[in-house]
């Protein structure tokens, strides 16, 4: 009873956001889509309550439309159809392009206020904190605004303030967005089929991350990790002791345009060099590291002097496992070589299911995908216009990829549209064919096979570990029946003579299988005790045991596949 109280009084409480959001989707022409006039009963929304349809609005596409119902509905809003642009499975290109374009049309707040987020969070008054502090503010979104500020040693720094009290709003924006997409669970099957609820509880754990601004401080060390070494990137310093949930404050870097040539001549920076760097740098982040930038858009990206591109904003982040990217880069190279089954087997892969429903209808369709769009020299294939035709081959195929492979796609193909403004005749596919051949090459490499060798060995290892007091729980659950094991055996014309075979054949192959496993775990073993003598850097005996243990598995599965399938 207490329960349903709360939720009646909840509800009481979001009406007026719900009438505002029904008001503007009203306004834009989306009345139809959320099925409004049933919504309209339960919230007691009077027909003349709703506003005129904007004339000049409706005549605008679609697309135009909800971009722009978006921007008006505030900031939740504007952060839901900015992480639907990177899930190109579920907004075609049009939509993808004007989503592309949402802009956070919030007001700032005080510098005054700001300071008492920071004195609050920090626990130090802006005072002690720094010798300057711009209350003038130097950018301004949905979740917070960024202040300039210079430190008592004189580094100049950014510091992004939490707008104040966004975390109820957005909390209760998303419980109203639920509400919405349980809705049109039940009132449009067309739009059901996307599963809103689940896309919904994705946004909303994607949203409360970025609220959280330690995660992007983490992110930004970590990435900076991964290019300590590199000369071709700069990533912002975090201080640590300036930072919190609610405040994350940086080294405070500037330069010149990524995407306008005529700025970087004048400052002595070659355009094609700095599209190629871009490019490379994008490709290693995906293929070497796996962990990349998922927004590198203009405005998250600066030109340093001698061409060193700078990066920041790193709350929306990707990561491909080792074995997601070795999946894309076959799909890379099977393009490249027009190899129309390693492309299908590379999109499988990356798949949710992994399964196909229709594998030949699949094949004809990458085929008849191949020859539209790969028949030209791979100087002139355009990436992410064969990666949007690619996707609505998957639409098609109703084959549900992989979250991080959207968020892959969209951060090569804003690199690559990038590197085309600067320089039109940036060959971005041949760029990126050596790193994922590169890839796909060392997976091939003794140390890399050795590495397998070793986790299968430990893996291995735990297993026997374990196996005697299984074995031995097990058998005193058989003494005292608390095991029940269900036996049939159809007696044959010749007696018992066929299962006492089948037995023989059973326990045979079994111990023979773990004589192999033991002999591949003792080899493995004796390759990285360094035993003289030595053949490629390691020990002979290991190596002949590792032969012999590979042999041994291979007539096995030889044997089991001849006499009744693996």
């Amino acid at each position: 009873m207490i329960s349903h109280i709360h939720s009646a009084l909840e509800f009481s409480a979001q009406v007026p956001r719900y009438t505002e959001i029904l008001k503007v989707l009203f306004k834009y022409g989306f009345s139809d889509v959320l099925k409004l006039a049933a919504l309209q009963g339960v919230m007691g929304i009077e027909a003349t309550e709703m506003p005129e349809h904007d004339s000049g609005s409706l005549a605008k596409p679609p697309e135009e439309r909800l971009r722009l119902a978006l921007e008006e509905l505030g900031p939740t809003f504007v952060k839901l159809g900015q992480i639907l642009s990177s899930r190109r499975d579920l907004v075609n290109g049009d939509y993808y392009n004007e989503l592309c374009k949402l802009q956070d049309k919030v007001p700032t707040f005080s510098g005054k206020e700001a300071k008492q987020i920071f004195e609050k969070e920090i626990g130090v008054s802006v005072r002690k904190a720094f010798a300057e502090f711009d209350e003038e503010p130097m950018a301004g979104a949905s979740i917070a605004q960024v202040h300039r500020a210079t430190t008592h040693e004189g580094a100049v720094v950014a510091v992004k303030i939490q707008r104040p009290d966004i975390q109820p709003l957005i909390e209760r924006d998303l419980s109203i967005l639920h509400d919405l997409a349980s809705l049109l669970e039940k009132h449009a099957p067309d739009l059901a089929a996307i599963n809103p609820v689940g896309v919904v509880k994705e946004f909303s754990e994607t949203l409360q991350k970025e609220l959280d601004f330690t995660n992007e401080a983490d992110n930004t060390e970590r990435f900076a990790q991964q290019f300590e070494a590199a000369k071709a990137i700069s990533v912002p310093a975090v201080l640590r002791e300036f930072s919190s949930k609610k405040i994350l404050t940086m080294e405070f870097i500037s330069g010149y345009p990524v995407n306008d040539p005529k700025v970087l001549r004048r400052h002595h920076i070659d355009p094609v060099l700095l599209s190629e760097s871009i490019s490379k740098l994008i490709f290693e982040q995906i293929f070497v590291h796996g962990f990349f930038h998922g927004d590198p858009h203009p405005g998250n990206m600066t030109v340093l002097h001698r061409g060193v591109v700078g990066l920041y904003d790193f709350g929306m982040m990707g990561e491909f496992s080792m074995g997601f990217r070795s999946s894309v880069a076959n799909l890379i190279a099977g393009l490249a070589e027009k190899d129309n089954r390693q492309v299908m087997s590379a999109l499988v892969d990356m798949s949710e299911t992994g399964t196909l429903v229709d594998p030949e209808k699949m094949l004809r369709d990458v085929e008849e995908f191949s020859s539209k769009n790969l028949t030209k020299p791979l100087s002139q294939i355009h990436l992410s216009a064969v990666f949007n035709n690619l996707l609505e081959l998957l639409r098609e195929q109703r084959l549900r990829m992989k979250g991080s492979f959207y968020l892959g796609i969209k951060a090569l193909s804003q690199i690559e549209a990038i590197g085309r403004e600067i320089n039109p005749d940036l060959d971005f596919v041949v760029i990126g064919k050596p790193y994922a051949s590169k890839l796909l090459e060392a997976k091939y490499r003794p140390d890399h096979l050795l590495h397998i060798l070793k986790k299968i060995s430990s893996t291995s290892l735990d297993i026997l570990d374990d196996l005697p007091g299984d074995v031995r729980m097990l058998w005193q659950g058989l003494r005292r029946g608390e095991i029940d094991i269900p036996l049939q055996h159809k007696i044959d014309s010749k007696g018992f003579e066929p299962l006492r075979k089948t037995l023989n054949t059973t326990f045979n192959r079994l111990g023979n299988a773990i004589l192999a496993a033991a002999v591949l775990i003792c080899s493995s073993i004796l390759i990285h005790s360094e035993l003289p003598p030595k053949v490629w850097g390691m020990p002979v005996i290991g190596l002949a045991g590792l032969l012999w243990g590979i042999w041994m598995c291979f007539r096995h599965a030889m044997s089991t596949r001849r006499s009744d399938g693996l």
